[in-house]
């Protein structure tokens, strides 16, 4: 009985370090969108009934869920349980333990969830004034995430940040509204504006809108 236990910890060791080397941004399923000196976005579609390979999380990421899919996973390594359900905005640092492991798509709609990767160091000083019509999600080493709900056709300027912000479309589609000049029409639309950037939102639908907004430190 020793011996069996001894074997199955031996080959789940093997397996776990046969798959530390395929990073999360290697996966390719995970669609790399953009990439700075700050965030890493990773734009993921998990077709009805497909399977990703398995890959690694090491890097400290907010996760955003943009749609109501059926999931399962297989796990190596966890650092904790996240729930995947529409409209799930969380944080994790991923400081001591990685998480390994592959997700398959149970549904017979896609699955669609976006991993911000934080590589960065943050500063050593932070300073933001929060937003109108928000509300704060969490505050972390890294990044300060706000949702921002705005009611039809209303349009704002938002207070000028020393910090990069990354704002993410939570709603649509469809959906009319606009992050400056760039129009967000879906769910995942995005838009990186450097410090200190004029910033302005519009909701120019008929419907209320949301966004998501990543101060990063």
């Amino acid at each position: 009985m020793r011996q069996s236990i001894l074997l199955l910890l031996a080959l789940t060791t093997l397996a776990a370090s046969g798959y530390t080397q395929i990073q999360v941004s290697q996966e390719p399923r995970h669609h790399k969108v953009l990439e700075n000196e700050y965030v890493r976005v990773l734009d993921v579609h998990i077709p009805p009934h497909d399977t990703s390979l398995m890959h690694k999380h090491s890097t400290p990421s907010v996760f955003l869920v943009l749609s109501n899919t059926k999931t399962g996973s297989q796990v190596l390594v966890e650092p904790g349980k996240p729930s995947f359900a529409d409209g799930n905005i969380w944080f994790e640092s991923f400081h001591d333990t990685p998480r390994i492991h592959r997700v398959w798509n149970e549904d017979t709609v896609e699955f669609h969830v976006m991993d911000i990767e934080l590589p960065h160091t943050p500063a050593a000083t932070f300073f933001v004034r929060d937003p109108p019509y928000s509300k704060q999600l969490f505050d972390t080493r890294s990044v300060r995430v706000y949702r921002v709900t705005l009611s039809p056709g209303l349009h704002l300027a938002m207070p000028r940040s020393q910090s990069p912000v990354l704002v993410i479309s939570l709603s649509g589609p469809p959906a009319a509204g606009a992050v400056n000049t760039q129009p967000f029409t879906k769910k995942g639309d995005y838009l990186f504006l450097p410090g200190n950037s004029p910033f302005a939102i519009a909701n120019n639908s008929a419907t209320e809108q949301q966004f998501a907004l990543l101060y990063i430190k």
